[in-house]
């Protein structure tokens, strides 16, 4: 006989910390325990006999934890401590068995019974205690500590605490429970916002399902590292989006409603995490996406710009990113059940694209099948039949065919167990024949709104049964337009192809920056014409055709005062070509020099597979193979022209010149964007020829590779090891002088057929936790840090011996950059170089974006 406890949460992020079991006994009695399980996080004891349905038997557990220094929800940064899932929880025993599930690091693998709490805590005399539970009574003791005895009226699902001594709270009550709502020093104001957020999502869950059964509920800051987490009447929310610039108010009121909504899909009806995520998750997505359109509206935006930015800064909606990254997972072939372990989601990011995005829209969905009706009954007995219990996906469907008298394996099959698509469609559309399509796998019932030219409308509903369906209409009406779906009621794959005639979105920009082309920012349901004045290294012109997420056609016109020149560029992009990551492009240009005598022409050509779904920040180069063609050109990156490229130190003559590229970048490093371990390599093959005009021929192989390491919790080291080689000899190919090789020499300084280059970095925190913030948070300046470098390197033709080494060393500073608090990270980096056994040797200043390497 046997019992079985979650222990040691964070086995994989234990720096310090740790948790060891000194004894277990029962009655007096010692009892054997092992820690198991495939990862080490299982306590199982051996009972000494069987226990009978309805009894019970006391267990005394005398453990230790110690506490890591790390950000999260269990450990401690500066003065606050987070202990949630800190102590041996029961695993979940039901009619499968024990719920014996491993660590996962990218979610949360909860599955835990509700019980009561009785707890003594001592702390330090100067802390500030938020708990789970209520406090009975409070002791002085005489070494300056407190002790604190706690109790839980009602069962929770864990009992999670966090202390500081900065603590400051603001309090107000409603419905009989009282809301805290603890901050730091400086977000009073956010404070206060979490309070009336809180209080309106409490009240909504309420009315909807069951009151609040509570008499507290607390809201704190943590070092968390991303946006928030829950516990038993206790949310921790990460302390820089108490920093979030005033437009992104209501996107702080959807972290915190989102959080609190969990008191209800997680504390008082709990569910299985690790398998069944989109319960809890899926549901309380689709729940929250209700109160946010009841509080600002069906469209609401999520950023509230002032009416000075509005006008040229684009929004969306909350509903757009429910979906839209999910669209993104699917069409790329990333998309799983939403039903299945946290371990079988290809990518940890489509966690949340499928269980919160695709999941709440399935949860929609359903309330579509049943009807709003029925689906209320549905969630009316899952609280009344679940509080205080765990519920799973078979009783969920158990209750909905109780409630809608008809078997819904139909719809819990194909939307909960597969990865299967939606794609309905308006095939054709002739005379008085309307005909529609199922162009993937599900079947689900439609509706359809056709329009005549008369100006009345009619609508019809299809069951979905069949691949096609054919509607005649009666005659003498003109149709006008046929929509699908006008409601948005399916998780419809393709939307554009709902519409009779196609519609297309003309939009006219202020100013067209490359935000206009995330499909986020685009209609749905029409291609997207933009177009608008840009305003960069060239100043004219640019539009573009854009199907979201599938292609874009694109053509810009600008004058470079630089080089005196106007630049015209045609392209296009074809996105998740078999539906997997693979995309491809072309871009051409034309550039006209306004004395005649520099004019050039040429294009890129390129085929590229990503190998990581998501890149660490905007800037990053995500892990890719790219197959490229270029003619009089380099392979220029850009975010919205084929993904960026990290290509330096290669030279390209850019005229009369036609080159087949190969470009391979991997790595596993972090955090982004100041890399303190991990490793990155990127390797470029390059083969010019004579042909589409070219006059010249090459071969060169360039690879690098760079490692990074943490020395103490504010040094860093970084080290970057580059190979070239190339043929024939006597051609420059390569070029290390400049601010991304040899920093002690001018560009176009060290040339050859052949390199190799060496730099080291030691990386020094200088000052930490700046927090100095400009223009409503939307920028913010965090760190200065502090490098010392050595390069060394050299590029020959002939022979290695014919030139030397040249050396050189240097100072810099980066300073690190927020944007929206913690959206978005950028360095900006300042070098200066000087070139040693260089007798006359000039210093070189460099300025740049992000870390050398």
């Amino acid at each position: 006989y046997a019992a079985y406890f979650k222990v040691n949460p964070f086995p994989e992020r234990f720096r310090t910390g740790d948790l060891k079991i000194n004894t277990v006994s029962s009655e007096g009695k010692s009892l054997k325990y092992a820690i198991e399980g495939k990862d080490n996080t299982i306590l199982r004891i051996d009972l000494d006999k069987e226990i009978s349905p309805g009894r019970a038997v006391v267990l005394d557990l005398d453990y230790l934890v110690v506490i890591p220094h790390m950000y999260g929800r269990f450990g401690w940064h500066k003065n606050i401590t987070s202990l949630l899932r800190w102590y041996p929880i029961l695993s979940v025993l039901d009619k499968e068995g024990w719920h014996n599930y491993p660590f996962y690091p990218y979610h949360q693998p909860y599955f835990s019974e509700a019980a009561l709490y009785s707890v003594k805590l001592t702390v330090p005399g100067g802390e500030v205690v938020i708990h789970s539970g209520i406090l009975k009574s409070e002791a002085r003791n005489a070494d300056g500590t407190r002790t604190l005895f706690v109790e839980s009226e009602l069962p929770l699902r864990d009992f999670g605490l966090t202390l500081s001594p900065d603590y400051k709270v603001k309090s107000l009550e409603t419905e009989g429970i009282k809301i805290n709502s603890y901050y730091l020093e400086g977000d009073a104001l956010y404070a206060q916002k979490a309070l009336d957020s809180a209080a309106g999502l409490i009240k909504f869950y309420a009315e909807k399902f069951i009151p609040y059964p509570y008499k507290e509920f607390n809201i704190a800051p943590s070092f968390l590292a991303y946006g928030g987490t829950q516990s038993s009447n206790l949310i921790l929310i990460d302390t820089r989006v108490y920093r979030l610039p005033e437009f992104l108010q209501r996107y702080f009121d959807f972290l915190i409603v989102h959080e609190t909504g969990h008191q209800w899909f997680y504390n008082i009806v709990g569910s299985d995490e690790y398998k069944e995520m989109v319960i809890d998750e899926g549901m309380n997505s689709s729940f929250v996406l209700q109160y946010l359109a009841q509080k600002y509206g069906q469209e609401a935006e999520v950023m509230v710009l002032p009416k000075a930015l509005s006008w040229l800064i684009p929004s969306f909606s909350f509903q757009r990113a429910q979906l839209d990254r999910y669209s993104f997972v699917a069409k790329n072939g990333l998309d799983s059940p939403v039903q299945g372990e946290l371990s079988s989601f290809q990518e940890p990011s489509s966690i949340f694209s499928i269980t919160y995005g695709k999941g709440s829209k399935i949860w929609e969905m359903l309330n579509y099948a049943v009807g709003e009706e029925v689906f209320q009954k549905i969630m009316q007995r899952y609280f009344n039949e679940y509080t205080f219990k765990n519920i799973a996906l078979s009783d969920i469907k158990a209750l909905a065919e109780a409630e809608a008298g008809t078997d819904l394996s139909w719809f819990f099959q194909q939307w909960f167990k597969t990865s299967k698509k939606c794609d309905y469609a308006v095939k054709e559309v002739k005379d008085n024949k309307v005909i529609l399509e199922n162009r993937a796998e599900i079947r689900m019932p439609v509706e359809l709104k056709i329009e005549f030219a008369d100006g009345t409308t009619q609508k019809l509903s299809w069951d979905g049964l069949g691949k096609e369906k054919e509607f005649l209409i009666e005659p003498f009406k003109t149709i006008k337009s046929v929509q699908l779906d006008p409601e948005k009621r399916l998780l419809d794959l393709d939307r554009v192809n709902n519409n009779w005639k196609r519609k297309i979105d003309l939009k006219l920009v202020p100013l067209y920056y490359p935000i206009y082309e995330i499909p986020v920012f685009l209609k749905d349901d029409a291609y997207s014409l933009v177009f608008g004045p840009q305003i960069g290294s060239d100043l004219g012109v640019r539009s573009s055709l854009q199907k979201p997420q599938d292609n874009i056609l694109y053509l810009s016109s600008g004058y470079n005062f630089g080089e005196q020149r106007i630049k015209n560029v045609l392209g296009f992009q074809q996105r998740h070509l078999g539906g997997r990551l693979l995309k491809w492009g072309i871009e051409a240009f034309d550039y006209n020099d306004t004395s005649g005598k520099d004019d050039q022409d040429g294009f890129k050509l390129y085929l590229r597979k990503e190998l990581w779904p998501v890149s660490y920040g905007l800037a990053d180069e995500n892990d890719h193979l790219s197959l490229y063609l270029l003619k009089n050109r380099d392979f220029k990156s850009a975010l919205t022209s084929g993904g960026l490229e990290d290509i330096r130190n290669l030279y390209y003559r850019r005229q009369d010149e036609a080159i087949i590229g190969l470009n391979l970048k991997l790595g596993r490093y972090g955090p982004y964007p100041d890399l303190l371990n991990g490793w990155k390599f990127i390797s470029t093959l390059e083969n010019a020829e004579h042909f589409l005009g070219g006059d010249t021929f090459f071969w060169r192989l360039a690879n690098e590779l760079s490692r990074y390491g943490s020395l103490y919790p504010k040094q860093a080291i970084a080290a970057r090891f580059k190979l070239g080689l190339g043929y024939p000899p006597d051609k420059g190919l390569f070029q290390l002088g400049g601010e991304n090789g040899l920093r002690g020499f001018a560009y176009k300084t060290i040339n050859g057929s052949q390199a190799l280059m060496f730099n080291l970095e030691y990386r020094q925190d200088l000052i930490d936790n700046l927090n100095v913030r400009f223009l409503d948070n939307i920028l913010g300046l965090d760190k200065i840090q502090g490098v010392g470098f050595f390069d060394i390197g050299k590029s020959w033709f002939t022979s290695f011996n014919e030139r030397s080494f040249k050396k050189d060393a240097g100072l810099g500073l980066r300073l690190h950059f927020t944007l929206g608090s913690f959206l978005e990270k950028f360095v900006l980096r300042l070098d200066a170089a000087l070139a040693l056994s260089q007798p006359k040797a000039k210093r070189h200043y460099w300025l740049g974006f992000g870390h050398m390497f």
